[in-house]
């Protein structure tokens, strides 16, 4: 088995950057609706709800992408850190851990 660097790197940076949309998009549905309060929506506490939702759910993913990016550094746990990646980037659909987790996929293929 061998480890995966780029894999780590990209799984890496697309968690931090998962992370960081996932506290843009609660910060943005909170502030939104305290601009522009829930005029027109049909479900208000739903709309602010959703959003910060969507959010926290991105951080989540991000911060599970990390962690399997971080894996990938560890040639004993290259390839649970591949899977991870794949799955919380294919679930938080960011690109940059889905690539890193193929690549780290094929690296403990090796």
């Amino acid at each position: 088995m061998a480890n995966s660097i780029p894999g780590y790197w990209l799984a890496l940076i697309g968690g931090i950057l998962g992370i960081f949309w996932g506290v843009i998009t609660c910060f943005w549905s909170a502030a939104w609706t305290t601009l522009f309060g829930t005029v027109g929506a049909l479900l208000p506490g739903f709309v602010t709800g959703l959003g910060i939702l969507t959010g926290i759910l991105l951080i989540v993913f991000g911060v599970l992408a990390l962690m399997g990016g971080i894996w990938m550094k560890t040639p004993s746990t290259t390839k649970k850190g591949a899977i991870f990646a794949l799955v919380f980037g294919v679930l938080g659909w960011n690109v940059l851990p889905i690539i890193g987790g193929i690549l780290g996929l094929i690296a403990s293929n090796k």
